[in-house]
């Protein structure tokens, strides 16, 4: 991207913080008399005009102001946006909002974190759970149900419980589960869920378990519990209503579009992933999504994890007029938070 001068970029970015405030198309004059700019509104003029020559502003009719373009958005992100643009309140409130409550599992501190965001930002908050696969195993435990019959409940290293009832007809007293789980807990301590029936299979294709009827049992239970399991990540999506709010999606079309994108959850699980690989700043900006009924939009994210390994990620969609700081600084404390939560499991 061809860099600006000194006189371009102040008006760019100037041009692109008023746009964000009011929504309104920018004229020279205004622009000179709300900011300190130390110029006049002819050179002001010029500066504009060089810079929709460039493609880094547009101006819908010839007579009207000028709005910033993707690639004038981009170019703020990446060399004109401040930083430090969330106060010191609104963290210790996002704090509290999240996991600041009585306690709760992992699956209630990411929903708390995908509203939270939605109303911090007036945009779309979105948190993606760690896949089932990608989980690490910390504990099992089976309960009878009744004979033939087992409630198998498993805690993963995120903290995540789940729970699911399989047919087991040769076990008929809860002493049997009892140490078939114990056996269970040792085998396969700390594996990523999705390497259990690999060393599940390795173990019985062991001597041991061909001679000792209480490990064998253990091991097909445990096959049966841990594997089938639908690999896929879950969303939890903020208010998506918050997008109303924005001058943006007064166009019915529009609105439409965009929240028929936000129900593919494929689309949305590959755009939060790009946006989180986006150097430096983590964001995808209209068209560079590639996604149609996305291209007013914007995505923010953040990879977020557990001792050094990624396990999730949190982020925001909105329109491309967001207040980058603001929602990259608010993004990037809740992917922090819920590193913080995580390291307490």
């Amino acid at each position: 991207m061809a860099e600006l001068n000194a006189r371009q970029e102040q008006v760019l970015g100037s041009v692109v913080e008023e746009f964000i405030q009011t929504a309104e198309l920018v004229g020279s004059r205004n622009l000179t008399r709300r900011r300190e700019l130390g110029v006049s509104p002819a050179t002001v003029r010029t500066a504009m005009a060089d810079l929709e020559e460039r493609g880094y502003l547009d101006q819908p009719h010839t007579s009207a102001g000028r709005r910033p373009t993707d690639r004038g958005y981009r170019y703020y992100v990446d060399h004109l946006m401040p930083d430090g643009a969330v106060s010191a309140g609104e963290l210790r409130r996002l704090r509290r909002q999240i996991v600041g409550g009585d306690g709760g599992d992992l699956a209630a501190v990411l929903d708390f974190a995908s509203k939270a965001l939605s109303a911090a930002c007036q945009q779309v908050g979105i948190v993606v759970t760690p896949s089932f696969q990608s989980r690490v195993f910390r504990h099992i435990d089976f309960v009878l149900l009744r004979p033939g019959k087992v409630l198998v409940i498993l805690v993963a290293g995120t903290g995540v419980v789940d729970h699911r009832s399989v047919d087991a007809p040769e076990v008929t007293h809860q002493a049997e589960l009892d140490r078939m789980a114990a056996y269970l807990d040792e085998l396969l301590e700390g594996l990523p869920l999705g390497a259990v029936r690999g060393r599940i299979q390795e173990e019985m294709a062991g001597e041991r378990s061909l001679y000792d009827r209480l490990l064998y049992d253990a091991l097909h239970l445990g096959s049966r519990a841990l594997t089938d399991r639908s690999p896929a990540e879950e969303l939890y999506v903020g208010d998506r209503v918050r997008l109303l709010d924005q001058p943006e999606f007064a166009d019915v079309a529009l609105m439409k579009s965009v929240f028929e994108a936000l129900e593919k959850k494929g689309l949305i699980l590959t755009l939060l992933d790009r946006a989180a690989e986006a150097e430096p700043r983590h964001v995808l900006i209209g068209g560079e999504s590639c996604v149609p009924d996305l291209c007013s939009c914007s995505v923010v994210s953040r990879k977020y994890g557990r001792g050094g390994r990624t396990v999730g990620t949190v982020g925001v969609i909105g329109p491309t007029r967001m207040d980058y700081p603001r929602v990259i600084g608010l993004v990037d404390y809740t992917a922090r938070l819920i590193d913080e939560y995580l390291e307490t499991l």
